[in-house]
């Protein structure tokens, strides 16, 4: 909602006093301290009541020492722009810390100025800022929440979920680079995945919370490309925590391959490799089938052996993500169209073909891990993602649920990027870059009547979502400043959710795929100490590219 401001007009000076009590010298003086009384009360005024969405670490969670850096020193002055009004704090060393130093007052200059505030749905347990890095990918399981930062001071941390933001360890080879992170919402087993900043050595981590910042198992892989670096959507990790698996590309051959890991010891169970680039994956609870999205085509490969047990070809290439469900009964593409697909016993069909004009599906669609819900952030790539809807569907009806349209305005693109949801889809977490005047929160949160029952508001656009099994837990992930802006820094932020009531589940008696093991050698790739790395050149922030859909 919007907030009047209470800023009141202060007279530009006084009017004379008439009579004959004070001569001149007297007048000058109290002149000259009534003057400094009203600068004393214009250096203190605060514009507005409440936090704004630049303002520090907020007041309903406590912000550790050690993760923050840039402390705010200086003064802060106001400015009146053809947008409104701006305070800035100016720093000693004139550097601006972008997450707290701005405030936007938007409103025309003849009014008294009004401030968009978006107040947070759900308490906000802890955060979690760095002047540097960026948090690229979060995951949450049951004890810790996993942050994977990226850029100058890339690293692996744990942060205890009842903490106070202060991880309980920390990890790099590299301490710069590309990184992505996933865990195990049903046992300890997270993966971490980096890439050093050139771009040529890519490497593969198993974690516990007991790991103390020492891997279980690395594995450095054979190929590497540094046009499509190490990410969160190149890393799954099953339920049950046996099985950790990647896609990563050879810039050489062109070729992509997916790796499938023994999740305790790092041993290579399997691996596919295919001509045609692959962008992210996703596994089933037992890790026994892998849905791998290769540009537009989503391909359910046997992890025992790498053997496809079934594609379909998606509407669209580009900034997508396919997701399967816990049995592996359900999985969803993206693109143009918002496909899903069920297993009938003996073969995946088609129940859901969804399209909207200009609209696009991939970057953030989900199905929870029970197969009940599917939903997805659509965003409108016509009128440069200002426009948007999230939808939810019921899949033993194959009906939509709900709705919610967001709108905004400014230069920034408000691209959806990533989605989530608890296990019976009650809760589904959605992540997007957010507008240039935050018109709709980063990171929206909804029950499975489309209500919005949580939000993160971040000084920035949001990189990655997860949402704990019970959705009792929301995290986010995010840069300092908009994605389309040059800057660098971050947030991590987790919140805590009111219970949501379970749904009544739909009679359904769709059988679950089954896979036969077909164990096969593999004796060329196998887990090997990590290496001490060699410098490489840091890298330099930059606006992310504008994401641009292809047709199939």
């Amino acid at each position: 909602m919007k907030k009047k401001s209470n800023l009141q007009a202060v007279p530009a000076c006084l009017p004379a006093r008439e009579g004959g009590f004070f001569n001149l010298r007297v007048s000058i003086g109290l002149l000259t301290f009534v003057a400094g009384l009203l600068f004393v009360l214009f250096a203190t005024a605060s514009p507005s009541k409440g936090g704004g969405r630049g303002s520090g670490a907020r007041s309903n969670g406590p912000t550790p020492s050690r993760p923050l850096s840039g402390q705010l020193t200086g003064r802060t002055f106001a400015r009146v722009t053809a947008s409104g009004v701006i305070t800035e704090n100016l720093l000693g060393s004139e550097r601006q810390d972008l997450t707290r130093a701005t405030r936007l007052y938007r409103a025309p200059a003849w009014q008294a100025p009004e401030r968009l505030v978006l107040e947070p749905l759900g308490n906000t347990l802890w955060q979690v800022d760095d002047q540097n890095a960026i948090a690229d990918g979060v995951a949450i399981d049951a004890n810790d929440v996993w942050g994977a930062w990226t850029l100058q001071g890339a690293r692996l941390s744990a942060y205890p979920i009842g903490g106070d933001g202060t991880p309980d360890f920390e990890f790099s080879s590299f301490g710069s680079g590309n990184s992505g992170v996933a865990s195990a919402k049903g046992a300890d087993r997270m993966a971490y995945m980096e890439s050093n900043a050139a771009g040529t050595d890519f490497r593969v981590h198993g974690f516990k919370s007991t790991s103390g910042g020492v891997p279980d198992w690395s594995f450095p892989f054979p190929v590497s490309d540094p046009n499509l670096p190490a990410s969160s959507k190149k890393v799954a990790v099953s339920y049950d925590g046996s099985t950790v698996a990647s896609v990563v590309s050879d810039s050489v051959t062109q070729n992509s391959t997916l790796y499938v890991f023994e999740a305790d010891t790092g041993a290579v169970r399997s691996s596919w490799t295919d001509p045609l680039r692959m962008d992210a994956v996703d596994l089933t609870d037992d890790g026994s089938i892998a849905l791998v999205t290769q540009d537009n085509l989503a391909v359910l490969v046997d992890t025992s052996n790498g053997n496809t047990l079934f594609s379909v070809a998606g509407s669209g290439a580009g900034n997508i993500f396919y997701r399967i469900s816990g049995d592996g009964s359900v999985f969803v593409t993206g693109g143009f169209n918002f496909d899903v697909y069920k297993y009938d016993g003996t073969t995946y069909q088609r129940v859901i073909h969804f399209t909207r004009p200009s609209s696009w599906f991939g970057g953030a669609a989900i199905v929870s891990r029970d197969g009940s819900t599917v939903g997805s952030f659509a965003g409108n790539y016509a009128n440069n993602w200002l426009t948007g809807e999230v939808f939810l569907f019921d899949v033993a009806s194959a009906q939509m649920i709900g709705s919610y349209p967001v709108s905004g305005t400014g230069q920034y693109q408000g691209t959806p990027v990533g989605a989530e949801s608890n296990d019976n889809g009650t809760v589904m977490a959605f992540a997007s870059w957010g507008t240039e005047f935050h018109d709709w929160p980063e990171v929206m949160v909804f029950n499975r009547n489309v209500d919005l029952i949580g939000a993160i508001n971040f000084p920035g656009s949001a990189f990655g979502v997860d949402v704990s099994t019970d959705g009792q837990y929301v995290v986010g992930g995010s840069k300092a400043v908009h994605a389309n802006q040059f800057g660098s820094g971050g947030r991590i932020e987790l919140i805590q959710l009111q219970p949501q009531p379970t749904p009544t589940p739909t009679p359904t008696t769709t059988p679950s795929p089954t896979v036969t093991p077909t164990p096969t050698a593999t004796g060329t790739a196998t887990p090997t100490p990590t290496t001490t790395p060699r410098a490489t050149p840091l890298p330099r922030p930059r606006p992310s590219p504008h994401p641009r859909p292809t047709p199939p």
